[in-house]
């Protein structure tokens, strides 16, 4: 009954625990990097070999539960009705370049060169990554389409491997050679292993283990899995934050801390906004919708700082965008989530909430068929 309460008062009022979680990492960074460097065992699945610590065990969590709450039959519906999918998947590539380009144009007149770089380079990194495995418990805590989410974080994923080589040639086609020699060494970090037993296979695990539980123990379930979802991403922000998060508030550069907080909200809020926008004009449904704006603007930033970390150890400056890009984005995420969820408490019962969505994806669905 005691832990019951716990989960309660953290689930209605999960967007103050999400700010008491970065300021822990900035005043205790101990127990989060103490997390960080936890190693269990080492995995070997089909040759691929790679320790198993404690943050890919937290994003095996979030993915695990995230495909366990999707049918196979509707993850495979995304594939024969794919233009929600496809076009979430241009948008989110075609987007953040442009919002990387009119950074590049407009910070010309900026005093320090070397900031300016820095900063790009660490918008390049946040773009580079594919969507966040986080953002499938933001989704499934909404009532949103959990299987279109989980289609986009495993195309974008896949298609990782080709996408960056093309944001990276892009990004440094537009910066000039200066940065070339940094940015080769990302294709060698983001290998085709490393995502594959990292983000795939958790989620396809997920979704056979729906397949095996059948649908009466995952509504069973399913309060359960909502709450470990929030405690595992608190902790998970939390323990990504204490890499960089404590240096930026002790030792500021006002000014440089300011550009990279206005250029990375920016971009953040217009690739939500971007989500809810493109929705309204195909005429997606509420479900959808709420997907939409979750997978445009979350990127996997705990796999970029893992990246940043080997190719830019040097360069701490580079960090910070990426800090500050994952603060909005789980603050936007929560603000999100608190105003849907105050709506779905508004329209009543879930029972009513469930019949709005299904009428809502049927006129989807209808907009489907017209379009195909």
């Amino acid at each position: 009954m005691g832990l019951s309460k716990i989960f309660d008062w953290i689930h209605k009022r999960f967007f103050f625990c999400l700010i008491l979680s970065y300021l822990l990492a900035a005043l205790f960074p101990q127990i989060g990097l103490f997390l960080r460097n936890i190693s269990f065992m080492q995995l070997d699945f089909v040759g691929i070999k790679e320790p198993l610590n404690f943050p890919l065990l937290q994003l095996f969590i979030l993915l695990f539960n995230g495909g366990f709450g999707v049918k196979l039959s509707e993850l495979k519906e995304q594939f024969f009705k794919p233009f929600p999918l496809i076009l979430g998947i241009l948008v989110n590539f075609i987007l953040p370049l442009s919002l990387v380009s009119l950074y590049w144009l407009f910070s010309l007149p900026w005093h320090n060169p070397i900031e300016r770089y820095n900063l790009y380079t660490g918008l390049v990194l946040i773009i580079a990554m594919p969507i966040a495995g986080s953002t499938l418990a933001w989704v499934q805590n909404s009532n949103a389409n959990l299987s279109l989410c989980l289609g986009m974080v495993i195309l974008s994923t896949l298609l990782s491997p080709l996408l960056t080589p093309l944001i990276i040639h892009f990004c440094t086609f537009i910066a000039g050679k200066s940065v070339e020699t940094l940015f080769s060494n990302l294709d060698s970090q983001l290998n085709s292993q490393f995502l594959v037993l990292n983000i795939v296979l958790p989620s396809c695990l997920g979704v056979l283990a729906r397949l095996v539980a059948g649908d009466y123990r995952y509504k069973k379930f399913f309060p359960l899995i909502k709450h470990i979802n929030e405690i595992n991403l608190l902790i998970l922000i939390y323990s990504n934050a204490t890499t960089s998060l404590p240096t930026a508030v002790h030792k500021p550069d006002m000014d440089f801390f300011l550009l990279i907080a206005i250029v990375t909200f920016l971009a953040c809020l217009l690739r939500f906004i971007s989500g809810l926008g493109i929705s309204k004009i195909a005429g997606f449904g509420e479900p959808v919708k709420r997907t939409m704006t979750y997978t445009l603007g979350m990127n996997n930033n705990g796999m970029g700082l893992v990246v940043g970390n080997i190719v830019f150890s040097s360069q701490p400056d580079i960090f910070l965008p990426i800090i500050l890009y994952n603060l909005f984005q789980q603050l936007l995420a929560a603000y999100f989530y608190s105003l849907w969820t105050k709506k779905d408490n508004f329209l009543g019962s879930s029972s009513f909430t469930f019949s709005l969505f299904k009428k809502e994806n049927n006129k989807n669905s209808h907009f489907y068929k017209n379009n195909q």
